[in-house]
């Protein structure tokens, strides 16, 4: 199954999203404002069961992990960080990287609780920029 290998990832790999701090001074370089895009703020994507909608991400890869088939990816921004799933080629970490996906919700329930998390299914890399270093997160 092909959930069931990235999940195990994930569920033994850490949390896919936490609020860590993240600051202005990013190393993403890209412009968001070249894109007649809303850029949906890691922060605001609700923790839920019932998440499905298409979100476009601005941010950092601060890690990668591939798989047999596809891959996934953690971002950040400046609210927080998200995992994202792709069977495109994973970013490499550093990148800066504007994207559009599908929320999406595993349900891993252990010892009676729920201890599920939201991810992103990665529908397109709409930008990516190798590393770039000192530009503002969001021109």
């Amino acid at each position: 199954m092909f959930f069931s290998l990235p999940f195990c990832f994930l569920l033994f790999g850490g949390v896919l999203i936490s609020c860590a701090n993240f600051t202005k001074s990013g190393v993403v370089g890209i412009n968001a404002s070249d894109y007649s895009v809303s850029i949906t703020k890691i922060s605001d994507i609700p923790p839920t069961q019932n998440a499905t909608a298409t979100v476009h991400l601005l941010g950092e890869v601060i890690t990668k992990a591939p798989f047999l088939e596809s891959g996934a990816y953690q971002i950040k921004d400046e609210t927080g960080t998200i995992w994202i799933i792709t069977n495109q080629t994973l970013p490499e970490v550093g990148d800066g990287i504007l994207l559009k996906g599908q929320l999406q919700y595993q349900s891993i329930p252990i010892g009676g609780q729920e201890l599920g998390e939201v991810y992103i299914q990665e529908q397109e890399q709409l930008e990516r920029n190798a590393g770039k270093t000192k530009q503002s997160f969001i021109n």
